[in-house]
């Protein structure tokens, strides 16, 4: 592989930008578009970022396992599992990691309710529990697992036209003459 093909590779998998990729590793701004185009046809760049990529989720161990099991913990949350018997949210010190990894924020609001001299009382807190999306990671967990397969070849539709060479230049000349 080239140098300038190891380096638009590099800096494309940094960016996902074919174009900036290609100018970095030096061709032209008039045609990095296209080059950067071109070279991600290429085998042996797409083999290189494979590489890249594996080597990546090597680095911060990344697997199939682990990602499912993230999905898992969105897709089977259970509001429940984070309140206590009185209704209370649990601490978010005691929840345990798999409602942890299904919340994606907790935000406090404290009220006050002012007296008639004028001071502030705390009255409570407000806690706001926002969970990441149930129904994509649904989605996403049934499509990587293939429970969908079904429904997908049901929806695949096979057209088959014959045209005659006659009704292809009819259909030629009519789109030539509306343009």
């Amino acid at each position: 592989m080239r140098d300038s093909h190891k380096r638009f590779a590099e800096k494309y998998f940094e960016t996902l930008n074919g174009s900036e990729s290609a100018l970095y590793a030096g061709y032209s701004s008039k045609t990095s578009a296209e080059q950067g185009y071109q070279l991600l046809k290429r085998e042996d760049i797409q083999q290189y970022l494979s590489e890249l990529r594996k080597k990546e989720a090597k680095k911060h161990n990344v697997t199939k396992e682990r990602l499912i099991e993230e999905y898992a913990k969105i897709a089977f949350f259970d509001i429940r599992d984070i309140y206590n018997e009185d209704g209370n949210l649990v601490n978010i010190k005691d929840l345990d990691s798999k409602s942890a990894g299904a919340i994606a924020s907790i935000k406090s609001f404290e009220e006050y309710e002012t007296d008639k001299a004028g001071n502030k009382n705390l009255i409570g807190t407000n806690k706001e529990v926002r969970v990441f999306d149930k129904i994509r990671a649904l989605q996403d967990l049934g499509k990587h697992l293939g429970l969908f397969e079904k429904d997908n070849e049901q929806k695949k539709s096979e057209v088959n036209i014959n045209l005659s060479k006659e009704k292809i230049k009819q259909i030629s000349d009519t789109l030539e003459n509306d343009l």
